[in-house]
C-alpha cells in the first residue's frame, strides 16, 4: 500500500495562495523575491494584488472553482503522476532509509496538488505540494525531494536540536541533503535536481565532497551539523 496519497483539496490550494502568494510566507533561504504563481492570468493577478486583503483569498477562491475544481484535467493529472509514482515509490522510499540509517518509515504522507509554482512542506501535519503546471515526470522528482525532507525531520529533528541546531540552520541542512537525489538515488532520477537556495549552497558543496570520499550518511550530517553551530 502506497505511503502517499497523492490528490487535489481547493482548500489547501488556496492556504498555498494565502501563505505563498499574498503573505509571502515561506522560509528564508537568501532568496531574491519571485513569483509564487508564474501561471495565474494577468488580469486575475492585478485584480488580486488590487484588492483589499479581505477580498483577496474570495477572488482567487472564485478563479479556482471555476477553473479547477472538480475539473477533469485535475483527475488526468493525478493518474498520470500516481502511476508513475507507484513505479518506484517501494524501492526509493526503501533505499532513502537504508541510506539514513532509519528503521522507521515516514507515516502517511498527503500530497497535494498546487497551482502555484512553490511547494512548501509541512512537517507537523505531514503533506506537501505538487505542482500542477509540471510534467509527472517532474512531479515525481519534487515528490522525492520533499519526501526525504519528511523523513529527513521525521527522524533526525530531535537529534540536531540536540546538537544545537537553530531552525534555520535545520532548514539549511534539510534543503543541502537534497542534492544526494543527483549521486545516491540517481537510478530513479529522469531529470537532475536543481536546488539553488542561496544559504545552503556552502553546504550541499561538502555533501557532494563528503560523498565522493565515500562518507556515510552519518558523517555528512555530523559534518553539517558542525558548520552550522560552529
Amino acid at each position: 500500500m502506497s505511503l502517499f496519497d497523492i490528490k487535489y483539496d481547493l482548500k489547501k490550494d488556496l492556504d498555498n495562495y494565502g501563505y505563498s502568494f499574498i503573505k509571502r510566507r515561506f522560509p528564508n533561504y537568501g532568496r531574491a523575491d519571485f513569483d509564487t504563481a508564474p501561471y495565474l492570468w494577468p488580469d486575475i493577478k492585478k485584480s488580486v494584488l488590487e484588492a483589499d486583503e479581505s477580498d483577496k483569498l474570495k477572488i482567487i477562491k472564485k478563479y479556482l472553482l471555476k477553473n479547477f475544481s472538480n475539473k477533469e484535467i485535475i483527475n488526468l493529472c493525478i493518474t498520470a503522476v500516481t502511476n508513475y509514482w507507484s513505479s518506484i515509490e517501494s524501492a526509493y522510499i526503501d533505499k532513502l532509509c537504508k541510506y539514513m540509517g532509519v528503521a522507521q518509515k515516514i507515516p502517511k504522507i498527503n500530497v497535494f496538488i498546487t497551482t502555484l509554482s512553490i511547494c512548501p512542506y509541512n512537517t507537523k501535519e505531514n503533506y506537501f505540494y505538487i505542482p500542477f503546471f509540471a510534467s509527472f515526470v517532474v512531479q515525481a522528482k519534487i515528490i522525492m525531494h520533499e519526501s526525504m525532507h519528511l523523513a529527513f525531520r521525521y527522524n533526525y529533528e530531535e537529534y540536531l536540536s540536540s546538537k544545537g541546531v537553530d531552525e534555520q540552520g535545520i532548514l539549511e541542512i534539510t534543503e543541502a541533503l537534497t542534492v544526494l537525489l543527483n549521486w545516491e538515488f540517481r537510478e530513479f532520477m529522469l531529470i537532475p535536481e536543481y536546488n539553488n537556495k542561496p544559504t545552503s549552497q556552502d553546504l550541499q558543496k561538502e555533501v557532494v565532497a563528503l560523498y565522493k570520499k565515500k562518507k556515510s550518511f552519518k558523517d555528512i550530517l555530523d559534518r553539517l551539523i558542525e558548520l552550522r553551530v560552529s
